[in-house]
């Protein structure tokens, strides 16, 4: 009868597994958070977040891959931007060891300029970024690396090289027995497509408008801009995490045409500004800020992941997704614009539970 019982229980656990796949039952309960800056160093505050917030998980940006202007070739296409650890032995050994209890996932992000450079030799590409975070890992010693994850707002044109992109990665990483999950970014508008060849993805639910309109009120999150897409989850083969952001930018337009991005414009100094709209404001004289200048009737529109829209969006997106185990993930570690939120606000972003 014991037997019979444990034989019993061994079948239930098998059914439980086979409920998911793989991926699925390694991603339960592990909240991430995305590292996207271009030197390594965490202070007491980033080790406070993550410990509070239970984050398991660290997307941690490795380099861009991008061309050399003005050549359009292969050749062109390089490594840019790389990750650098901070000057401090102190400071590296404290993340490294920090880092031993979670989980790390080198991202790279492709330029769709050089996708397109690199259309006939995917296969050469793959190898070079394999090769290239196994070295830099390596080189950091950077432990618990579980994963590689690929970025690219690939479009229709450029769909089958992407794809032969991430199916050469994952052959690479079987071949070298790497023990990494390859993941890739999904962008709203690829919800619609072929899922790429990769073992799972993380939906983007951020910069989900176009910020070079002039007329937008908020491309960084709109629940106006997601609704669209989500018929789209129902049936997405994919295991999808979901990033939602908790940043902030401004954007500048001059005569209606977007110029660039600012950050830390005091649109609030009534002697220099006016307010032009809910969210907008125009200058009143000419000026320069950070090497860019800012002319008189300028337009700066600045734009916040405000909670209560990442609330509204992640909401509809949780009742799509209740019945698929999946994690939340935030864009990006950066105490300047996570201090904009409480601990609870950062509870409730993370919780895949409706109630909340």
């Amino acid at each position: 009868m014991r037997l019979l019982i444990i034989h019993l229980l061994f079948l239930v656990s098998m059914c439980l597994c086979s409920s998911c796949n793989d991926t699925e039952c390694k991603h339960i309960a592990s909240n991430g958070v995305y590292y996207w800056k271009t030197i390594l160093e965490l202070d007491s505050n980033d080790y406070h977040f993550m410990n509070r917030h239970e984050v398991e998980r660290i997307y941690l940006r490795m380099f861009d891959v991008a061309i050399e202007e003005p050549a359009t070739t292969f050749e062109a296409v390089v490594p840019n931007a790389s990750l650098q650890m901070s000057h401090s032995n102190d400071s590296n050994r404290a993340v490294i060891n920090y880092l031993h209890s979670k989980q790390v996932i080198p991202v790279i992000y492709i330029t769709i300029e050089a996708l397109k450079a690199a259309q006939g030799h995917e296969e050469q590409l793959a190898r070079q970024i394999v090769e290239r975070v196994r070295r830099m890992c390596s080189y950091h010693e950077l432990p618990n690396v579980v994963g590689l994850q690929i970025d690219c707002d690939w479009t229709v044109s450029t769909e089958l090289s992407y794809f032969a992109l991430c199916d050469s990665a994952r052959s690479l990483i079987a071949q070298k027995k790497l023990p990494w999950a390859l993941s890739s970014t999904i962008r709203l508008h690829q919800l619609s497509r072929e899922a790429p060849p990769v073992d799972y993805g993380v939906l983007m639910v951020y910069n989900t408008g176009d910020f070079s309109d002039p007329d937008a009120q908020n491309s960084i999150i709109s629940l106006d801009d997601v609704k669209p897409y989500l018929k789209h989850l129902d049936n997405y083969p994919l295991h999808l995490d979901v990033a939602y952001p908790t940043y902030s930018w401004q954007l500048l337009f001059s005569d209606r045409q977007f110029v660039g991005l600012l950050n830390g414009v005091n649109v609030a100094d009534t002697t220099c500004f006016a307010t032009s709209g809910k969210n907008s404001y125009r200058t009143l004289c000419n000026m320069c800020y950070q090497n860019k200048f800012i002319r008189k009737d300028d337009i700066i529109r600045a734009e916040n992941s405000d909670f209560s829209e990442i609330m509204t969006v992640k909401n509809a997106i949780e009742r799509r997704l209740h019945k698929r185990a999946h994690n939340n993930i935030l864009y990006h570690l950066d105490q300047q614009n996570l201090s904009k939120y409480t601990a609870d606000e950062i509870d409730k972003i993370y919780s895949t539970d409706q109630s909340h």
